[in-house]
């Protein structure tokens, strides 16, 4: 399962992302960003002025929620 959400995450790289992610309770961060380095467990996604890494297993915990755009 991971290695088709890793595989997703290839075929956009260098492409514009939205991430959502689980903060607290009831509140949502979302980061718009360019997929720009992939590693075997972590991907990185940056806008430019932020860079932030997220886990190809958050995907799958349902953690964060990631739409190509």
């Amino acid at each position: 399962m991971i290695e088709s959400i890793k595989e997703k995450v290839i075929n956009h790289l260098n492409k514009q992302v939205k991430v959502t992610s689980k903060e607290n309770r009831n509140r949502n961060e979302i980061f718009y960003g360019n997929v720009t380095e992939i590693y075997s467990h972590v991907f990185i996604v940056s806008n430019g002025v932020e860079t932030k890494s997220y886990s190809f297993s958050d995907i799958l915990a349902k953690d964060i929620k990631v739409e190509f755009l």
